[in-house]
């Protein structure tokens, strides 16, 4: 700990040493109205140099070496705009002035994920989908999950969450996508699983979704994906949130299915400030979800608070320190009293309640200590409480998850682009379920991006990992990365990728031991790490600026898969380890935007869609994995005139083919319709909806249907 904060120290007089002396200033505009833009990203390409439009639309760079530069303008609902040969002198001051043009799509908006650095998505050599804030607050989800459930590529069962197949379903322990907040690692750390309620959904500027190992950079858990949920920065206007949004559950299909004569409904609501007072910025929010849910045990009260406080230092130093707790307090439907009766439960398992508390701590400190070299140090904190869980009346000791990483980035000459770092993780828990345990990982990574040519970018990145259970197992883990960008011309792109991950079992996975639902967990000490290669071949055209056209095939090997088994015969639940899955295939998606003029009203269209198409097999039994899909597709349409907005969605997953517990269950696809309606006036937007319309029976898992119809409402003002 003293030379952590020996580090910590010397940041902070390295970053008041460093000198701020303004060499770029500007303005960003609307190329349609002339009104200034506040919060747009201005970045100087080649360079860790960046800023952000204040409220009147300007923006100032310091400490950037004589020489030419390009700089890039984005912001969220607008095409992004590069001025390139921009000439920097010697005590001198360059003003420029970017004209922005809106868009009802985003193309390609700036991800983390790829590099660990700020870049535009069509740079990047792997696949990665993105959800901005507009297309957020435009659906009125209740939660995270609800933003997720159209990405293309994503299935979900029960709260686990699916990319390309990679998780299947495993009671809730183990994802095998890896869960960021602003880039820091926030599952449980005894059972791996994620908190959906963890922020409001008005908290989040945008949703990377990576697909494909990314161990080499993210470490353990990024073994089919990784979801970087990035929140909002102060706003340099300063602006007070507040959102409402309700339902309402509509009868069973079936009248013998109806179990109560009560209203079953939720409502939710929100509200969040704001503000940046010069160098200072400081972003709360507090949220209510109360339910009483669509089935018997579907009741819940979810409360969420946040914070999220930044300084900015003189040389262009900053650190920002982010708290998120939440606190849970649901039933637990495990499986339907029967057929004719799906949305109750057997009377023995009317106790199945639990509480859960979560706190979600980070602090980042960012040093540029010249345009070429940055460093950033994080430490970071998940607590989790569960108690009373499922009757038991027992109470679990809360699990920490602590994590500390300084990152590095140089561009020791313009081709290349250099990310290395240290992470240090250590996982804790205990509970007269599994006893106490810890794991501790440690690893150092290095990527380069090496542009060839200026059409051409080569990713090389290597990454080792040390995985130690105290006092009994201990693995070493190796995780490369091969990619390629390929720009062939200004309309189309090639992309390749090639690249290995990993997670650790987690605590709960090899130690639990307990009695549900008369199946006895047993506990599996020896459960191996689960390793993956992912292979990934895209092409992207652009056959203009508001159509495009996306294409991947791919092929995820797995090695020592962790997956569940059941012996029903004993009545055992034990995880163990699969020698080898495959998961291949291939993912289509496209957008399009077009605006026209009808008896003289301005209209925008859009119409955006995904395909994903896979094969899975176990290849040890030579039978299909569990809990998985082979067909995923969704489509998007929305209409747009003036303040008022229109969109439908259609979602479908093809019949499961596999599954754990019966498996002679009758299983049947997904087919689900919603559709939404927005007006907005002024600085309120009203909303209405309805999800699954045609009112379609679905169970993802068995003896467990999904919602019936449900119409929404929601109200949301922001001044």
């Amino acid at each position: 700990m003293a030379l952590i904060k020996c580090v910590i120290i010397l940041f902070f007089i390295s970053a008041l040493q460093i000198q701020a002396q303004t060499a770029l200033t500007g303005s960003v505009i609307d190329k349609k109205t002339g009104q200034p833009l506040r919060a747009v990203n201005v970045m100087v390409l080649g360079t860790t140099r960046g800023s952000s439009t204040d409220k009147s639309g300007r923006f100032s760079i310091s400490n950037l070496p004589v020489g030419q530069y390009a700089l890039r303008a984005s912001r969220i609902g607008y095409k992004q705009e590069t001025i390139e040969n921009i000439i920097v002198r010697s005590d001198a001051v360059t003003v420029i002035q970017f004209k922005l043009t809106e868009s009802a799509l985003e193309a390609d908006p700036i991800v983390i994920l790829a590099g660990k650095i700020a870049q535009r998505l069509d740079k990047a050599p792997v696949h990665i989908s993105v959800i901005n804030s507009l297309e957020i607050a435009r659906r009125n989800p209740a939660d995270i999950k609800q933003i997720l459930q159209t990405v293309p590529g994503v299935h979900f069962v029960g709260d686990q969450i699916n990319i390309r197949g990679s998780t299947g379903f495993t009671f809730g322990a183990g994802n095998k996508v890896l869960l960021l907040l602003d880039g820091v690692p926030v599952y449980a750390a005894d059972t791996g699983a994620f908190n959906w309620d963890m922020l409001p959904p008005e908290d989040i500027e945008q949703i990377e979704v990576l697909k494909g190992a990314g161990s080499t950079l993210w470490g353990s858990s990024a073994l089919g994906g990784v979801v970087n949920v990035i929140t909002r920065d102060p706003d340099p206007d300063g602006i007070l949130r507040c959102s409402w949004s309700g339902g309402y559950y509509d009868k069973p299909y079936y009248k013998d299915w109806q179990w109560t004569d009560s209203p079953r409904h939720y409502t939710r609501e929100d509200i969040s400030y704001s503000r940046r007072f010069s160098r200072f910025g400081v972003q709360l929010s507090a949220g209510r979800l109360n339910t009483t849910g669509y089935s018997q045990l579907g009741e819940a009260l979810k409360i969420n608070a946040t914070a999220k406080l930044n300084y900015r230092f003189p040389g262009g130093a900053s650190i920002i320190i982010y708290g998120a707790f939440s606190r849970v307090h649901r039933g637990y439907f495990v499986q339907w009293k029967g057929p004719n009766d799906p949305y109750e439960v057997d009377e023995s398992n009317l106790a199945n309640r639990a509480t859960v508390h979560q706190l979600n701590m980070y602090a980042k400190l960012n040093v540029p200590f010249s345009a070429k070299f940055a460093l950033q140090f994080r430490a970071s904190l998940v607590r989790s409480l569960m108690g009373n869980q499922f009757g038991q009346g027992v109470q679990f000791d809360p699990a920490y998850g602590q994590g500390l990483e300084i990152q590095a980035t140089w561009i020791p000459r313009p081709a290349h682009t250099i990310t290395g770092g240290l992470q240090f993780q250590m996982d804790r828990g205990s509970t007269e379920f599994f006893g106490s345990h810890r794991g501790y990982l440690i690893g150092p990574y290095l990527q380069d991006e090496w542009e060839i040519r200026k059409n051409i970018r080569l990713t090389a990145g290597l990454r080792y990992d040390r995985y130690q259970l105290e006092g009994g197992l201990a693995e070493d883990l190796f995780s490369p990365r091969l990619g390629l960008n390929w720009e062939l011309g200004t309309r189309s792109i090639f992309r390749a990728s090639a690249g290995s991950g990993f997670r650790a079992a987690t605590i709960i996975e090899r130690f639990l031991e307990l009695s549900v639902m008369n199946f006895n967990i047993v506990a599996n000490p020896e459960l191996r790490a689960e390793r993956s290669w992912a292979f990934d071949m895209g092409f992207k055209h652009y056959f203009s600026s508001n159509w495009h056209v996306d294409v991947s095939v791919f092929d995820n090997e797995y090695f020592d898969l962790i997956e569940a088994h059941l012996n029903l015969i004993r009545g055992q639940i034990q995880f163990r380890n699969i020698d080898r899955a495959r998961i291949r295939g291939m993912e289509l998606s496209s957008g399009i935007s077009r605006d026209y003029r009808f008896f003289s009203r301005p209209f925008m269209s859009s119409l955006e869609f995904g395909l994903t198409i896979m094969d899975h097999e176990d290849l040890q039994w030579n039978e299909p994995l569990t809990y998985r899909p082979n067909k995923l597709f969704n489509v998007n349409t929305a209409l747009e005139s003036g303040a008022f907005r229109f969109e439908a969605d259609y979602r479908y997953a093809s019949k499961i083919d596999k599954v754990k517990v019966y498996p002679i269950n009758r299983r049947v696809p997904m087919h689900f319709v919603d559709i939404r309606f927005q007006a907005r006036w002024n600085s309120v937007t009203f909303l209405c909806g309805i999800n699954n319309l045609l009112q379609y029976n679905y169970a993802p898992m068995e003896s467990n249907l999904q919602a019936m119809r449900t119409y929404t409402i929601g109200l949301k003002g922001s001044w």
